[in-house]
């Protein structure tokens, strides 16, 4: 499978995804306010904290992935998992 020629789009989507991931782990409180409570947060990760850490997780999450989009492991990461599935060629 080629590689995309243009990088742009990756560096856009990495600045997106980087600046997004640390306005959730930074804003915390603003993002529950906006978004509520997670009830499976809540109940699997804390009381009256689990939304709060469920949010800066996801925010974590979100810069790890962009971060793995923009040097490349994303993709080998998906090609490795889903190769065998596919069968030798």
């Amino acid at each position: 499978m080629p590689r995309v020629k243009n990088n742009s789009m990756k560096y856009i989507a990495f600045i997106i995804g980087l600046i997004v991931g640390a306005w959730m782990v930074i804003k915390t409180e603003k993002m529950l306010n906006w978004f509520g409570p997670v009830e499976w947060a809540e109940t699997k990760l804390g009381m009256y904290g689990g939304s709060r850490l469920f949010y800066k997780m996801f925010g974590l999450i979100i810069i790890i992935v962009s971060t793995m989009i923009v040097t490349g492991w994303a993709e080998d990461l998906i090609l490795a998992i889903f190769s065998p599935m596919a069968g030798k060629k």
